[in-house]
């Protein structure tokens, strides 16, 4: 008489119970955070959203034939670090440029930059006494009424769009 070892019910238990465990922790792992639980900032910088709020957007009425015009808002942070803002477009213009205005010598001026920086929890105010965007080569005449898309971006490639409303000074 031979004996046969039947296999019992326990191990094809074990072995579906570790399979099922195992789907669970990769299901866990790969599913996108819930942003609905992170800050502001953490769910603007884990979007691919420059990390601030836009307030007073504006763009300045120009009259027919001036191909330039200025740009201004507040811009205020939303994150725990420096944001450099290294680059502006917009599809109204051929190009556009981030603006600094200095004072010395009782002589104020303009220049363009490489980077304007918004601190970290704090605001940064684009206007027309201190720094500002400035569109270049304007595609067509802006109308007062008109909004007009303009993209921040930053350092980390972040970028945030900003609707302005064409205003008349």
């Amino acid at each position: 008489m031979t004996s046969t070892r039947r296999a019992g019910p326990a191990r094809p238990l074990l072995i579906a119970a570790l399979l099922i465990l195992a789907a669970a922790l990769a299901a866990a792992l790969l599913r996108p955070r819930d942003t609905a639980t992170q800050t502001p900032a953490q769910a603007s910088q884990a979007s691919g959203t420059l990390p601030a709020t836009v307030t007073d957007a504006r763009v300045v009425a120009v009259p027919p034939g001036i191909r330039e015009t200025s740009v201004f808002a507040t811009l205020r942070s939303t994150w725990d670090a420096d944001v450099r803002i290294t680059g502006v477009s917009s599809p109204a213009a051929g190009h556009a440029m981030l603006m600094v205005t200095r004072t010395q010598d009782n002589m104020t001026g303009m220049s363009m930059t490489d980077t304007l920086t918004l601190p970290a929890g704090g605001t940064l105010t684009l206007s027309d006494t201190g720094d500002h965007l400035m569109l270049m080569d304007l595609k067509e005449p802006l109308q007062p009424g008109q909004t007009i898309p303009i993209t921040l971006t930053d350092a980390e490639g972040r970028t945030l769009t900003i609707q302005a409303p064409v205003m008349k000074p």
